[in-house]
């Protein structure tokens, strides 16, 4: 048993579901290791407050002292979010043909593209409040939705396709 799971290649799904599943599941958790490392950091928030915090897109100020409603809802928009621009990036890949030309590259740069609709429109609009914009905060969350959000997405997208442009040889 503990030969199949480490021979278990998730990057390699043979399903669109199973890819989508995956990407999203990698990105959404490395993107919330993340998140609660830099909130500690720089908010002294902890994981629950975290959880809290994204909630409060949704439900405003008052979700951030919630329960367990909240913290759940933040977990679930957390990643509606991250399974939202999974999908995104598999339906685009094999129409984009950029998409294929460098896989990490392309990857670093979805990334970068989720920081700055998450920052520049969806945050803004959102019911989160607002705090005075932090450089270093800034770059911190730049590199990591693009080390931990997009280039994951891309890599195990990648992998169904390769996969697939190969049964069709």
């Amino acid at each position: 048993m503990a030969n199949s799971i480490l021979s278990f290649d998730f990057t390699k799904s043979n399903s669109p579901t199973k890819t989508i599943l995956w990407s999203g599941l990698v990105a959404g958790v490395l993107d919330a290791i993340a998140g609660v490392i830099v909130y500690f950091i720089f908010f002294g928030f902890n994981p629950i407050q975290v959880l809290q915090f994204i909630g409060a897109g949704i439900h405003g100020p008052e979700a951030i002292g919630g329960g367990f409603l909240m913290i759940l809802a933040g977990a679930f928009y957390h990643f509606v979010i991250a399974y939202v621009v999974a999908i995104i990036y598999f339906f685009l890949f094999p129409k984009i043909k950029v998409l294929r030309t460098n896989i990490v590259f392309m990857g670093l740069i979805y990334g970068l593209g989720i920081w700055l609709i998450m920052n520049l429109i969806a945050l803004p609009q959102s019911n989160i409040p607002k705090a005075p914009f932090d450089i270093n905060l800034a770059i911190i969350g730049i590199v990591w939705h693009m080390i931990l959000v997009g280039l994951p997405i891309a890599i195990i997208t990648s992998k169904y396709y390769s996969k697939e442009d190969e049964a069709v040889k």
